[in-house]
């Protein structure tokens, strides 16, 4: 399995059109049995408070094959998204796919880009409060990316309210969110560490899903 290059295939659909896609607010996905759920909201250019974004290049293509290398869920968007100012009036394809995937119970784990120039390889976001699975699971993440720079909390803590994560928690849903700058992400420039992060982190998110998944049957039984 070529992981780099799978990458670079598949970012090529979401690229399109200069990262427009085809339609305004269109996103993929993907349901699976597992107990993640991964998104990338910015895998295309965004309207933001009248000003067009430029997408956050390969966290969609990251999702997709995370979800399908590790078996878990996934959506990213796949046009340019509209402006938007709150949650609950939010009802574009991409609020309703997320609200039918956190409604089944999915654990969130929400992918964005950072730019180099702030020096570490991964932020893991938690927000304000985190309970303590989201904690066990930063510590997982350090753990298996021990060799790279990685920062938990701190300036990318992701409390925006615009932010998945933040949507997600205020749900009851557990969540987390990860910015992850090309070296974890770019199989161009970075070919070897892009590669090396999917299959670091497909091995993690399978392990724990399992481990979660039967941790709830035993609970049901």
């Amino acid at each position: 399995m070529d992981l780099t290059r799978d990458l670079r295939m598949l970012e090529t659909s979401f690229s399109r059109n200069f990262y427009n896609g085809d339609s305004l607010d269109a996103i993929r996905q993907s349901k699976a049995d597992g107990y993640f759920l991964l998104t990338a909201p910015h895998a295309t250019n965004r309207w933001s408070e009248g000003r067009r974004k430029f997408a956050d290049q390969y966290t969609g293509a990251m999702v997709q094959l995370l979800g399908a290398t590790a078996g878990q869920s996934w959506l990213a968007t796949d046009g340019i998204s509209s402006d938007w100012t709150y949650w609950d009036e939010r009802s574009d394809p991409f609020k309703l796919a997320l609200d039918d995937m956190l409604d089944e119970g999915r654990y969130l784990i929400n992918v964005v880009g950072v730019s180099a120039r702030y020096g570490a390889d991964l932020y893991i976001g938690l927000g304000n409060e985190p309970r303590a699975e989201e904690l066990e699971m930063a510590e997982l993440i350090e753990d298996t990316f021990a060799d790279f720079h990685v920062i938990t909390g701190g300036q990318f803590n992701a409390v925006n309210p615009k932010s998945v994560r933040t949507y997600a928690r205020a749900t009851g849903s557990g969540a987390i969110q990860l910015e992850l700058a090309p070296s974890m992400r770019d199989p161009l420039e970075h070919p070897d560490t892009a590669g090396e992060f999917v299959l670091r982190f497909a091995e993690l998110l399978a392990t724990r899903s399992a481990r979660c998944m039967d941790r709830a049957d035993s609970v049901l039984v």
